[in-house]
């Protein structure tokens, strides 16, 4: 059955005044709403893809640590041009360190990429200390009793003699959440 003519299948009930508006307050609200999560959204994509990047960066360098203390081992141990610092009679882990980063030194001026401010090197990848985060962690490897095949790694104090024969050690880095990734293991 068809309405009389002049009136409509669907007649808009709104107030005595006229039609309901077609864009409420709710809907304000809701685009509103939408807006601010979207740019919350970006915004924790953009820092993620930023922390990313300086994570990619800081295991770069790492790598190219992990490579020059692989390519230096035979002149550590005599055999070719050493690093003051690094090689010789009472050499410390603190004195090669130094000796690294140094003018002059293979990692010339390098810099803590994630947090500007925060320490190069660190014995640990500590949540309470964030100047730890971004930073390179070197690690003395030791035989884990009671066969000694593999091995158990400890943080290399800064006192740690360097000269006493090849040192088993483990590069990692401190990445995002302070999680400890391990970039590779060498003789030194």
């Amino acid at each position: 059955m068809q309405p009389p003519s002049g009136a409509s299948a669907h007649s808009d009930t709104g107030s005595a005044d006229g039609p309901a508006p077609y864009f409420s307050t709710s809907d304000a609200v809701f685009v509103l709403l939408a807006i601010i999560v979207t740019i919350m959204v970006v915004q924790l994509g953009y820092e993620t893809l930023h922390e990313g990047l300086n994570t990619e960066a800081t295991k770069s360098r790492g790598e190219a640590m992990v490579s020059w203390f692989g390519s230096h081992a035979p002149a550590h141990a005599g055999d070719g041009e050493p690093l003051a610092g690094c090689d010789g009679e009472n050499t410390t882990w603190a004195s090669c360190r130094d000796a690294l980063v140094a003018d002059g030194g293979p990692f010339a001026g390098i810099r803590n990429i994630a947090t500007p401010d925060g320490k190069v090197f660190s014995a640990s990848c500590d949540r309470t200390d964030a100047s730890t985060h971004g930073s390179i962690i070197l690690e003395k490897g030791s035989p884990k009793p009671p066969d000694g095949a593999s091995l158990i790694y400890a943080p290399l104090a800064d006192d740690e003699a360097l000269d006493k024969g090849p040192l088993d050690l483990r590069l990692s880095i401190c990445g995002r959440g302070f999680s400890v990734i391990h970039i590779g293991e060498f003789k030194f």
